[in-house]
This record gives C-alpha cells, structure tokens and sequence, in this order.
C-alpha cells in the first residue's frame, strides 16, 4: 500500500464528509487506489449509501493534484446530485454540470474548460450525442481527460431495471478512451446479468468489486392485503411512531399528491415529490427532507439515484415495485448512518395494471416502430415528434424511447436533422426475439418480488440474494425472520374510515388546454398548434370522484360499465359538490356530452342533476358522425383528431349565459375542451365543467 497516497486520500475524504476523525469503508480506499495509481477500469457494485461518490471524488483530487484533466461524469439525475457536489466542494474541487436548467451558464462552463478551470463536469448520456457539447468541449475535454465515471451504470444494461438508450453511447465512448484513462462505473443494484452485460460494454480488463449488499440497520417488513384507505390510515398511524424523518414512495403523480394532501391533513408534514413539479419547488422539497422540516416526502421514482440523506429513518413503499431490484434502490435510501430504520412494503390490487405497462415497455413493439419508419419514409423533409403523433397513434412518452431505439442502433434508421426525424437508406430488422426475452425478463422480475411480498423467507435475504450477494444470510430482524410487524399501527378502523371520506370528498380540480395539437381539427376550423382563443376556452372544471379510487369511484365504474345507469346516490352526490364549488358567476343552463354509443347514459344523469339543481336542462350538442372510443387514443393529436367534425351545435335560447357542461369521465380533456369551443364559438357564455370521474394518473 502506498501510504503516502492513503495519506492524502484521508485528508480530502475529511475535509469532503466535514468529519476529522472518519475513515475509509472497507473497499473504498482499494478503489482509489486502483484508479489513481493502477489506472484501471473499474465496477464497482456496492449498496446504496456506501460512499461510491466519495471513491470518484477523493479520486478526482488525487488526480489533479498529480496533473491529470478533470473527470467527466455521466450521471442520469443529475439535479439529485446536488448534496454530493457540496461534498466535492468542500474538498476543494470546482464541480459543474451541463444540462436543460442552465444554459445561460454554458458559455462560460465552455471557457473554463479551455483554460483547465474545471475539476468536476456532470452531463447526462444525452449529452453525448448532442453535437453542439461536442463540439464547444471538444480537446479540452476529451484530449485531456483524467477520469471518466459512469454513475448508476446499470442504466447501460437493457437486461436491467432501468434502461436508457443513450447510455448505450458510453460504451462507444470508452472504446476511443487512452488506456492509461481510469473509468470508474458504479451501481448498487445489478444482478449477475446486468454485471456481465456492463463489463461487455465497457471492454476488456474490466475490475468488478462487489461487497455485502445487506444494511444491518434496516428492518424490513411486508403487509399485504390492504385497501386503499386501509393503507392511507396505516401510514397516518405509523408515521408518527417512526424515528426522524422518510419518504413514501407512490408509483403515480397522483397518489403523490393524494397521500401528501392526506397526511397533511391529519397533521403530519409532508409534500409531494415528482416529475409534475418544477425544479425550484422539487429542489425546496429536497432541503426540507435533508433539514428534518418535512416527516415524509411523498414521492415517484423522481426521487431515487442519487439523493442522499444518511441518516433518514423510514422508507414505505405505498405501491409494490416493479422488481427486487426497483425495491432494493429505493428502500436502500433508509438506514446508512442511523442504528435503526425501517423499510415497509404495502401493496394494492392497482399495482398489477401499473406492472402490465412495464412489461409492454420493455421495447418499442414492433407495430410502432413500422409505423414509424413508415412514416418517416413517406416524408422528404422529415417529421417533428408532434407531427409523427399525429401520424402515429403512441403516448407521447413510447414515441420518444422508440426514436431513441431506433436512433442508437449501430446503423441507425433514423437521424435528427434539427428538429425533425428523417429515414435513413439503413434497413432495418426488429428484434423479436430480444423483445420477447426482455418481456419474460420483466415477467421474471415481477415474480421475484412477489414472492418477496409473500415473506416466505428473510425478506434481507431475499433481496440481497436476488443481486447476486453469495455472502447474504438471514438477518432475524425482518418480518419474516421474527413474524411481527415493526410498528402496532393499532386498531385502524376509525382512520380507514377517515381515509375513505378523505379520498370521496377531495377536491378534484379540472384544468383548462389552452393549445390546439399537432394535426389540429380540420373540419372544425381549428388549426394545429396553435393558441385556443380565450374567448373559446373552458373555466376551470370539477370532478365528482378518481376512476375507480375511494367507494364513489368504483361504484361509477360499475354504474358506468355493468349497470349502464347512474344512481341517484350519484346524484345527489354531484348536485352536493356543485353546491360547494359555487361557480361565480351563477349558471343558468346544464348541458349532457353527448354519444351515439351511450345515447342515454349522460343525458338521463344530467336531466336528473338539472332537477335536483333546479337548472334548466338543454341539449346544446348532437353527434353528426360516429368516432371511435376516446380511451383507444393514446396521444392529444389522435385524441382531438378523433372528434374532429362529429359535433354540431343545437342552439338555444339564453345560451349567452354561463352554463354547465357535464360529461362521465374526464382523460385527456379533448372531449370538453373541443365541446367547450364549439358551443363558446355559437355564441355560448362562460362554461363551466363537470365530470364524474376523473382517470388521469396525473394532476
């Protein structure tokens, strides 16, 4: 050992944790080690929280002080990097990053590099492809680089967890690198596949460190069987009883801000954490969680790699995941420096139709990109993304990971010409078989964690074990080990009760679109991409209840689909929240949405709703064509298209005054918001919506 250079190593990890008397865990200094003096390539897979940016960092120092350039990190989150950049800071290092939400700061980023003023740059894989950072960072960057690091280096692997297409690039970036340039990859969550497929990636003479993936700290536990409500009232009792602070994780925006609301309103801090909320607000919700202002951040997968709080004490997964290895991420965020902390699965009847989803995500299916290619192929000046959806019937979301698909293969069949996609002379041949493993893979994984969920066996164990730690034993402190709970959440009748109430009464919010999509509507007159007039837009809307959440929303699903009728519970429940919502100014008109599927269902409702209002009732809409079913449409251009000229205006007396417009279910909001413009264009006052669900996962 050179212990000149351990020497120097502790000094910068102590001026970096703050801490005089701290030493290196077992493994890190050997890391360092490896990548200054040996100069290797290097994976190093190691659980959550036990310092893999403390071996880059300390590394970093090192180096530079022996001459070498600066170290380009590729990291996928980069905003959740923000604490261990502070670290890196007080070790003396000049840290910047490259991304979306600072490019006023570029130019300058760029000038430094050239005058070898960086020490630390951050960037995204997709980075990488982007031609302009290639070209401004150009020899200053990569002539002279003395460390390359690939942060949560599983994404590289399409056998793992958490994919992404551009990392792909790295490993065509490695193989230009000097050999005498270290490359360090890290993870804490690759099984023995996922390993293998990194190294292959990464080239030959790759160095795997794995250690211990087990947290004796952590006490895990499972309960399953739980409603909705019965898990909103375990978390408002548990809660409390837990030591210091934590984080909820829920699978949708929308259960974030629910079980945020809900905590709040039974007196617990909490806010909600996800990809809905803007970077300022997201980035304020970080420091209340690391300064113990908040008991519980309420968050999606937003919150994952990368955050680091040592010492948070709980982490309760809301929603089952998708996988062991999803799990182990996440709940591994509990327990690094405290004595005791707990990690708590619940599960529900939704998350089976969340997972069906990622399992048909695996890859684009083969429909979508012959469509695309297709498409391109038809088009000699190339086609936007808003314009293939408007061609091409995708979620916004699929239609972004096929391009990527496609635009990184090797021989790619598509390039980027600006703005715009265009078909490449490449022929291209879908990967059935790989599809049809990467879906079993997935199936597979889905499997594993339910028979986690089960705990037939220590729920440690089963963790570490399904990562590939062969030196995993049980660790006789999870539910499995000792068979009881790590809270008494006590008799939680009361609080179910109150949940239910919660989730039946909320306040279910509307928004108004304000911009006509991509394709537009024709016939209507409505031209693509542009504003909606003001004059034509809807107020803001209410909605009666969440599709199939709480008692309200599966009894209008039933209603809806099998008794084809809505009650007058229904009713009388609408009427009560449109009296509590009082729209100003007062409405003097209610109109039904109208369907030549369901002529009767919407229609009747709402001669009821008007009666017990006391409003006059009008049909103020006739349908002139049939049009398909608005949930197969998967995208706002197919969605609008879809209605475009099936509508006509019947007009009638007094419709200058505000009304009511009400419909069934509220997804997109295309339905209302093309009704709304017609009805406003005939001459229509303010219109106000209702619906008596609303599906959307987001808010």
């Amino acid at each position: 050992m050179d212990t000149a250079l351990r020497s120097r190593a502790v000094k910068f990890l102590r001026e970096g944790t703050g801490y005089d008397n701290v030493d290196f865990r077992d493994g890190q200094y050997e890391a360092i080690e490896a990548l200054v003096r040996g100069r290797e390539r290097l994976l190093l897979v190691r659980r959550t929280g036990w310092g893999k940016s403390i071996v880059y960092f300390v590394a970093t120092a090192l180096l530079r002080a022996a001459g070498a350039g600066p170290t380009l990190i590729v990291s996928p989150l980069l905003a959740l990097m923000r604490n261990q950049l502070e670290a890196a800071t007080r070790m003396g290092l000049r840290c910047h990053r490259i991304d979306s939400s600072n490019q006023n700061e570029w130019d300058d980023i760029y000038a430094r590099l050239q005058t070898d003023a960086i020490d630390v740059l951050l960037i995204s894989p997709e980075r990488l492809n982007n031609s302009i950072f290639r070209e401004m960072a150009g020899e200053a960057l990569f002539s002279k680089l003395g460390m390359l690091v690939v942060d949560e280096a599983h994404c590289i692997s399409d056998w793992g967890h958490d994919f992404r297409p551009h990392y792909r690039l790295i490993a065509n970036f490695v193989r230009f690198l000097p050999a005498n340039v270290p490359v360090l990859a890290t993870t804490a969550t690759a099984d023995n596949p996922v390993v293998a497929d990194v190294r292959d990636q990464l080239g030959d003479h790759v160095t795997v460190s794995r250690g211990p993936l087990g947290r004796d700290s952590l006490e895990l536990d499972v309960l399953s069987g739980l409603t909705y409500p019965e898990r909103l009232a375990w978390l408002a009792a548990a809660l409390p009883k837990f030591e210091g602070s934590g984080i909820v994780y829920t699978l949708t925006q929308r259960d974030a801000n629910l079980v945020a609301e809900w905590l709040r309103s039974r007196g617990i801090s909490a806010e909600a954490y996800h990809g809905g909320i803007d970077d300022d607000t997201r980035e304020e919700r970080e420091q209340a969680l690391l300064g113990d202002d908040l008991k519980a951040l309420v968050a999606t997968s937003a919150l994952a790699m990368g955050f680091d709080k040592p010492n948070i004490g709980f982490v309760i997964h809301f929603h089952s995941t998708q996988s062991i290895v999803h799990y182990y991420q996440q709940v591994g965020r509990a327990g690094r420096a405290v004595e005791r902390a707990v990690g708590v699965l619940l599960g529900g009847d939704e998350d089976d139709d969340i997972f069906d989803y990622f399992v048909k995500a695996a890859l684009p299916s083969e429909d979508i990109v012959a469509k695309i290619l297709a498409a391109l192929s038809e088009s000699h000046q190339g086609l936007s993304v808003p314009a293939l959806m408007a061609i091409v019937n995708v979620p916004k979301d699929r239609m972004q990971s096929a391009l990527d698909f496609l635009s990184l293969q090797t021989q790619s069949p598509i390039v980027k010409v600006g703005s715009r996609w265009a078909r490449t002379p490449v022929q291209f041949e879908y990967p059935l078989e790989k599809a049809r493993k990467l879906a079993e893979r997935r199936r597979i994984d889905r499997t594993a964690m339910i028979i986690y969920a089960s705990a037939r066996d220590c729920l440690m164990l089963t963790l570490s074990t399904s990562l590939g730690d062969e030196t995993a034993v049980r660790c006789g402190r999870c539910f499995a080990c000792t068979g009881k709970h790590v809270v008494d959440a006590g008799d939680l009748d009361a609080l179910t009760v109150a949940a239910e109430d919660f989730v039946n009464h909320r306040e279910i919010r509307l928004p108004v679109r304000k911009k006509w999509p991509a394709g537009g509507l024709p016939i209507f007159g409505f031209a693509a991409n542009t504003t909606i007039p003001a004059d034509l837009r809807s107020e803001e809307g209410r909605a009666l209840a969440f599709f199939q959440l709480g008692t309200i929303g599966r009894r209008l699903r039933s209603e809806k689909y099998e008794q084809k009728h809505f009650s007058k519970e229904s009713v009388l429940q609408a009427a009560a929240l449109i009296r509590q919502w009082a729209p100003d100014p007062t409405l003097e008109w209610i109109a039904p949405m109208v369907s030549s599927r369901h002529p009767f269902l919407v229609p009747e409702f709402v001669r009821q709703l008007a009666a017990e209002l006391g409003m006059r009732y009008v049909d103020a809409l006739c349908k002139t064509r049939e049009t398909e079913q608005q949930k197969g449409m998967e995208n706002s251009s197919f969605r609008a298209s879809n209605l475009d000229g099936s509508l006509e205006v019947i007009p009638f007396e007094g419709m200058e005054r505000p009304g009511l417009f009400v419909d069934d279910m509220y997804d997109s909001g295309w339905t209302v918001t093309v009704a709304v413009a017609l009805l406003r264009g005939a001459g229509a006052g303010q219109i106000f919506p209702f619906t008596l669900s609303k599906a959307s996962g987001r808010e």
